[in-house]
């Protein structure tokens, strides 16, 4: 599965891609081993695949191009009619995001933006395909408002088939991830993912990169519940240019889609 995040700024072009794959569901409880964690989350975000799919939302993003101590230099905000339209072929799947752009507001004047796609569907770097590429701690249980959260820290070890790469004038650089996840152990769902750059990528220019996406339950008509992305909070800074992009997920509405994906294991 591959998803896109493109950074692009005036004079300059950043361009990150992060390939994603699928994962799958269930559940235990107490403090269970990491392996059985590591499982079950894969288990769910093969679950979670399935009906993000299948829903349609409202995702609103706001850009901000930011000066000295953050100050907020210009601004735009826009909403679109989204969804993620997947397309797969054996091993290879794709992940594109559908907008099309209901409204569009900005500051005086100009400035070069950062664009930002793909983080809704960051929780996949747990599907089973994925997790050897990375290393995986447990960390000591977390809790919000009163419910019990399993935390894990993540660090990716593997270079080939990066699920991410630094699109730099005419090189891929595999751009590295290290963060904490927050785990529901009632549904095995992933609530929040917190990330970075694992190695510094200052000679490439980019100085910091950092992530912090949440998810939230969405109960619908039918009583079914998925768990489904609420914010996506991506911060870049580059030598000369420091960006806060904000994502926001709503209004979430399931459709029909005809999805057909199989996963074949290749002939060693």
């Amino acid at each position: 599965m591959i998803s896109r995040l493109s950074i692009s700024a005036i004079g300059s072009k950043i361009a990150l891609a992060l390939l994603a794959i699928l994962a799958a569901p269930p559940a235990h409880a107490a403090s269970p081993p990491l392996a059985d964690v590591l499982t079950q989350v894969g288990r769910q975000m093969e679950k979670f695949w399935s009906y993000f799919a299948s829903v349609t939302c409202i995702e609103t993003v706001s850009q901000s191009k930011l000066g000295d101590r953050d100050k907020v230099l210009f601004s735009q905000r826009e909403s679109f009619d989204y969804l993620i339209v997947l397309q797969s072929a054996g091993l290879d799947i794709s992940v594109d995001e559908s907008r099309i752009q209901k409204t569009h507001t900005a500051s005086k004047g100009s400035a070069a933006l950062l664009d930002t796609n793909g983080f809704s569907i960051f929780s996949l770097i747990f599907h089973p395909l994925y997790q050897d590429r990375f290393e995986f701690e447990a960390l000591p249980d977390d809790s919000t408002g009163g419910r019990r959260l399993l935390c894990l820290s993540f660090r990716q070890v593997a270079q080939e088939r990066p699920l991410s790469v630094l699109r730099l004038r005419e090189r891929e650089l595999p751009l590295p991830w290290r963060g904490t996840a927050w785990i529901d152990p009632a549904s095995w769902a992933v609530v929040r993912i917190k990330a970075g750059l694992g190695d510094s990528m200052a000679d490439y220019g980019l100085l910091h990169l950092d992530a912090d996406v949440s998810y939230s339950a969405v109960k619908f008509s039918d009583a079914s519940v998925y768990w489904l992305p609420a914010t996506a909070t991506i911060e870049a800074e580059t030598k000369r240019q420091h960006w806060r992009n904000v994502h926001t997920f709503a209004d979430y509405k399931r459709f029909s889609v005809d999805t057909d994906v199989k996963l074949s294991t290749p002939h060693q």
